[in-house]
């Protein structure tokens, strides 16, 4: 099995059209292995979130080539990266996106569903991947009824509850506090080195740069430095 989950090679990406185009990535070069816990940094505007969403298969991209296991998405018509992306990825977004409407439990078997399991067994899983996170007593609640930082664990809880071998986190600490935010990234780092999967954490967070394996630096579309993490 290749060890690379990501490679990104000279993307470009921009948004808007003749005199207002705006190229937001210049060329990128990143390539991401399995069992990383891969940071990436820089200032607002620097291209993270784009870059992430191009990795992701959310965003396509104007040049370059980005696989992801080997396949690039590029390539997959709109229903086989749905099919792909519900498999192989887990992605965690800034604004959570949790559904209302839903119990906690429900929210965080929505990728088991999506990929056939009974749901009854994929809401027993859920209870089960919330008590890791803490949230126990919060499998029949609500979204709504949880502070910002409990929505983010279920969130996270949703991310990985289908074992995707990639998993890509937009700030998944920017509602945390120290303690809670340090319970989720030793809990995410052990997901990575336990089971040999891909982490792409964005964040401004410098709390948690101790867990990450590689800190990439972005700026102005393009990448700028990437330091290599000895501390663990």
């Amino acid at each position: 099995m290749d060890n690379v989950a990501v490679k990104c090679e000279k993307i470009h990406k921009s948004f808007g059209e003749g005199a207002l185009r705006f190229e937001v990535l210049h060329g990128v070069n990143l390539e991401v292995k399995r069992g990383e816990l891969l940071m990436l940094v820089g200032p607002s505007g620097s291209g993270k979130t784009t870059l992430i969403s191009i990795i992701a298969g959310i965003l396509g991209y104007d040049a370059g080539e980005c696989t992801i296991f080997g396949h690039n998405l590029n390539t997959l018509s709109d229903a086989e990266k749905t099919i792909f992306r519900g498999k192989n990825l887990g992605y965690v977004f800034q604004a959570f996106n949790l559904i209302p409407m839903l119990s906690n439990a429900e929210n965080v078997s929505i990728p088991l569903l999506l990929n056939g399991v009974e749901r009854l067994e994929a809401l027993r899983q859920a209870k089960e991947r919330l008590e890791q996170f803490g949230l126990g007593d919060k499998t029949n609640t609500y979204p709504k009824e949880l502070s910002g930082g409990q929505q983010q664990r279920v969130a996270i809880a949703r991310a990985v509850i289908h074992n995707p071998d990639l998993i890509v986190c937009d700030e998944p600490t920017s509602a945390l506090d120290h303690e809670n935010g340090t319970i989720v990234l030793k809990h995410l780092r052990e997901i990575v080195t336990k089971e040999n999967r891909a982490l792409i954490v964005v964040t401004h967070d410098s709390r948690i740069f101790e867990f990450a394996d590689r800190i990439v630096h972005m700026e102005d579309g393009v990448i700028t430095e990437t330091k290599e993490n000895h501390n663990h």
